[in-house]
């Protein structure tokens, strides 16, 4: 399979003169941890919420609200190019998906763009890979025979063990899982979001304090 099958065509970028505030209200409003800088089609590099949280701390951000508006305004303003991860890594579109799954994982990125003589095509990420996995496993004939034969899943990915953990205590902090599955924050992150869309936790930020999941509560047969 290659990048060209599974990528999404329609990129949502950032210019490289947009400001912090307005990126982060992108981020927000489009629901999407990173996107690539971009003038035009021309790939200039990349912002993730990584990038976002390492220029600016918990601690920080407190600090700026307790001193008042001028070195809020003062960060909120800084552009894109600023801060972006300037080194750009990218696939083509005409690269196997097994290479984008291997260039993931030795890089440790969640997100790639795919660019073709220089030119944004599309993005590919982590959740588009898993869903195309997932939907391959589900279609393969000897695991449909499998689940046909026992009616439970066979397959236990890692995904569904994150899940089984929030389950059990109700609440898992980031730091917690990342040791549990030696994983990076990042890879957490992306997972609880594929389980927040599908409604079975919910990814809470605290003003202070380390970003955890929580299991969504049943009250009168629906779910909270």
């Amino acid at each position: 399979m290659k990048v060209k099958d599974i990528m999404i065509k329609d990129v949502v970028s950032v210019d490289p003169n947009d400001t912090f505030f307005e990126i982060v209200e992108l981020f927000s409003e489009k629901k999407i941890s990173g996107a690539p800088v971009a003038v035009g089609d021309k790939p200039k590099g990349m912002i993730s919420e990584s990038d976002i949280m390492k220029f600016i701390s918990s601690r920080d951000l407190v600090t700026m609200i307790d001193k008042g508006s001028k070195e809020i305004k003062d960060k909120a303003g800084l552009e894109a190019h600023k801060f972006m991860t300037k080194k750009l890594i990218y696939v083509k579109p005409s690269d196997e998906l097994r290479d984008v799954i291997k260039l993931m994982n030795q890089k440790d990125i969640n997100r790639v763009p795919v660019v073709e003589k220089g030119k944004l095509k599309g993005i590919i990420t982590r959740a588009d890979v898993v869903s195309v996995i997932s939907e391959y496993l589900s279609e393969h004939p000897i695991l449909r025979k499998r689940k046909f034969e026992t009616d439970k899943p066979q397959l236990e990915t890692n995904i569904d063990l994150l899940l089984k953990l929030v389950k059990e205590k109700g609440s898992v902090k980031f730091s917690e899982a990342t040791k549990k599955f030696n994983v990076s924050e990042d890879k957490i992150e992306e997972w609880g979001k594929i389980l927040e869309e599908y409604k079975l936790v919910r990814l809470h930020y605290p003003p202070i304090g380390i970003p955890l999941l929580k299991i969504l509560k049943e009250k009168h047969g629906k779910k909270k």
